[in-house]
């Protein structure tokens, strides 16, 4: 009788025991940094768009920088470029050309701008 009660006890005294193991906290992690850099600001996307703009020879005619939109001229060509603000914090930048020199304008606005954003 002793050595089942000594045996029952032992096995209480083990599961109990089982139950009651602590794990510790999980292990925490930082996510290392991207290798992207923050967005630009609105005013530095707007500045370098109208610097590329007069570099390239368009002649601007008027701006409307809350709206985002620059007017000008090259070669007879209208040009229309929008600095526009996405949902996601990003800025974009388009530019239309209407006339018969579109392409080349838009690829020298283009280059000229990639440059002064630091992308070439």
């Amino acid at each position: 009788m002793k050595k089942k009660t000594l045996s029952l006890l032992l096995l209480i005294g083990f599961v109990l025991a089982s139950g009651c193991y602590y794990y510790g906290p999980a292990p925490y992690y930082v996510a290392a940094p991207g290798p992207y850099a923050p967005y630009a600001s609105y005013d530095s996307i707007w500045d370098s768009a109208t610097r590329a703009a007069q570099d390239v020879g368009i002649q601007i005619t008027s701006t409307n920088r809350n709206a985002g939109m620059i007017f000008g001229q090259r070669d007879g060509t209208d040009v229309t470029i929008q600095v526009i603000r996405q949902s996601d914090g990003r800025t974009r930048v388009e530019l239309t050309a209407k006339g018969n020199q579109g392409s080349g304008v838009a690829n020298d606005f283009y280059r000229a701008y990639d440059a002064y954003m630091g992308r070439r």
